[in-house]
């Protein structure tokens, strides 16, 4: 089927890249140019003297008690096999227009598509945000949560926020507004043909703030194959407000990026001329949470 999609997406959209330009780039956690929570990006970062560490000494929240990422662990997750498989509306539509953006702290790609997420055991429906990429400067990190005990190379998180709120910022104001899909990428020795588009518009997003149309593609292709295995727990963004009203999912089957595709993203500069990657934030104490595992 995803080939048949691949297909579908090169006859209905141009493979032109444009110039970059300047955009106001929107939080890595956050939503989108249409109702996203956007402040300065130049007060936190990750580097010494702004990284997760300071964070809850200028953003408060930062320093709560149901922060994400978490260490995930199946030995000590709750076994649930009675939730209701996700559904997943518009996800496999080609959308008109998609954009990538150096946000400074992340890669993010935009998309003008009205897509949702439900069942699930979430607590409604979602509505499509954006999705963007945490990576790291070697193979041995670069995702924001860890699986029993591993570290990959990078994470790319699905953010949604809960349809009856009807913006990404009012729903930040809620407990359970937002949720987040997070898929794993593991080292492949061959390219993921469905990260093409995003790492050759990379080259045209060097710097914070710049942006370029890609060739549109599914969302769908984001995902795993196997969306039905996956951990789930009440956490936070995992970036400055650091908001705890986030649902996450982290599916258990990941994806493959190559080495040579980890060396474009490695190539982006961050919101302080510093290079962009290792942008993931150490897990967070669980404090009394308990993680599920489907």
């Amino acid at each position: 089927m995803k080939t048949l999609l691949i297909l579908v997406a090169v006859l209905a959209a141009t493979a032109t890249v444009t110039e970059p330009r300047r955009t106001s780039a929107s939080v890595c956690e956050g939503g989108d140019d249409k109702g996203g929570h956007e402040r300065s990006e130049t007060d936190w970062g990750y580097g010494d003297h702004n990284g997760p560490d300071t964070w809850p000494d200028t953003h408060p929240t930062c320093g709560g008690s149901k922060q994400s990422p978490v260490a995930l662990d199946t030995r000590q997750a709750l076994l649930n096999t009675s939730w209701a498989p996700f559904e997943f509306t518009g996800y496999n539509y080609l959308p008109p227009y998609m954009e990538v953006t150096n946000t400074g702290h992340a890669v993010q790609v935009s998309a003008t598509i009205h897509a949702s997420v439900s069942g699930g055991n979430l607590h409604g429906k979602y509505i499509f945000s954006q999705f963007h990429y945490h990576f790291g400067a070697e193979n041995d990190r670069g995702s924001e949560h860890t699986v029993n005990g591993n570290r990959f190379p990078a994470e790319v998180h699905l953010v949604h926020y809960l349809e009856r709120y009807g913006s990404f910022s009012e729903a930040l104001k809620h407990d359970n507004g937002v949720a987040v899909l997070s898929v794993m990428l593991e080292l492949s020795s061959e390219d993921n043909p469905f990260l093409k588009p995003i790492v050759e518009a990379l080259t045209e997003i060097t710097n914070p703030g710049e942006s370029a149309s890609i060739t549109p593609f599914p969302i769908s292709y984001v995902l795993p194959s196997n969306t039905d295995s996956f951990f789930r727990y009440e956490g936070s963004l995992t970036t400055p407000e650091c908001n705890e009203v986030v649902v996450w999912t982290v599916f258990r089957e990941t994806t493959p990026i190559s080495e040579a595709q980890l060396e474009e993203f490695r190539k982006l500069k961050g919101a302080h001329g510093e290079p962009l990657a290792d942008n993931y934030r150490p897990t967070q104490e669980l404090n009394g949470r308990q993680v599920y595992m489907s």
